[in-house]
């Protein structure tokens, strides 16, 4: 991938070029045999942990490009044929040009950066992913990958807050240790009762933090669609949940884009809280079958 230079909101849609270089099974962390269920899991934990409107500014252009390279992982496998095809040849150029498939990479990677992160989706993710037992196994190999430091830890568990996981994750790491799933790390056994609070302390700070960020950028969206004459509603907390607070803060920098085209693009398939569209809302987990008709359409017209 060339370099960019940097990225301000509207640029995060801009692509240079497609990122055919990358393994999507790499990519999105799966093996070959992964079933499709499997692949759209990963897809949404990758995406939702290195979507560019939750990074810094010194991150942004990284983490720009990496969710280019996640989403595209996703439109190869995601798809039976070009899946197969990238199976077959294990070059992802090759697996988009596949006669009568008229997808559009650019289309539906903004379609994918739009639709992805919403308050609804992370509350939703989260309740089907905390206390399963993929967060299980995410947070025994965490804990692995760490050596039983506990900050690193929290850092590659999605959804993850000391100020709510700790007491839980803690059961789940002491019954693996006791049943010999894992080792007893000296940085996790031996890690003083100080510490562990001063963690959780830490976390508590940085949500209350979070949380009113949040809710300055709802207040001024709502007072800048009052001064324009429009109605808008206040932005309600959906989780205590420091992603969900983040969450607001991307809508809002998403609906922040209202001269722009592609704003118009998330308005429509993201929602944007006030005077709906009548067009289908996209779920993230509905199949992307769908995206890829709509461009073939596009495409044909």
């Amino acid at each position: 991938m060339p370099s960019k230079k940097h990225l301000d909101d509207e640029s995060d849609l801009e692509l240079d070029e497609v990122p055919t270089s990358i393994n999507p099974y790499e990519e999105l962390g799966i093996s070959k045999d992964a079933t499709q269920d499997q692949v759209k899991s990963a897809y949404r934990k990758a995406a939702l942990k290195h979507h560019p409107d939750k990074a810094g500014a010194d991150d942004k252009d990284a983490a720009h490009i990496k969710f280019q390279q996640i989403a595209f992982a996703y439109a190869i496998l995601s798809d039976e044929r070009r899946r197969k095809r990238y199976d077959t040849t294990g070059r992802t150029e090759e697996s988009l040009d596949l006669e009568d498939d008229d997808f559009d990479w650019t289309t539906f990677y903004r379609e994918q950066f739009a639709d992805l992160v919403t308050l609804e989706k992370i509350d939703d993710f989260s309740k089907e992913y905390k206390g399963s037992e993929e967060e299980r196994r995410d947070v025994l190999k965490a804990y692995n990958n760490a050596k039983g430091n506990m900050d690193k830890l929290y850092q590659q568990v999605m959804l993850s807050d000391p100020a709510d996981d700790d007491e839980r994750f803690r059961a789940i790491i002491d019954d693996a240790i006791s049943k010999e799933e894992v080792e007893a790390h000296a940085k996790y056994s031996q890690e003083t009762d100080k510490s562990k609070a001063a963690r959780v302390a830490r976390a508590k700070k940085n949500k209350e933090k979070e949380a009113k960020e949040a809710e300055k950028a709802a207040k001024e969206r709502e007072e800048g669609g009052k001064a324009k004459g429009k109605k808008t509603k206040p932005s309600k907390s959906k989780s205590a949940d420091s992603d969900a607070s983040l969450a607001a803060m991307i809508q809002q920098r998403q609906q922040g884009r209202a001269d722009n085209f592609f704003a118009n693009l998330e308005a429509k398939y993201a929602g944007d809280g006030s005077g709906k569209k009548k067009g289908s809302k996209r779920a993230m987990d509905e199949p992307p079958e769908e995206a890829f008709a709509k461009n073939r359409k596009k495409g044909r017209s």
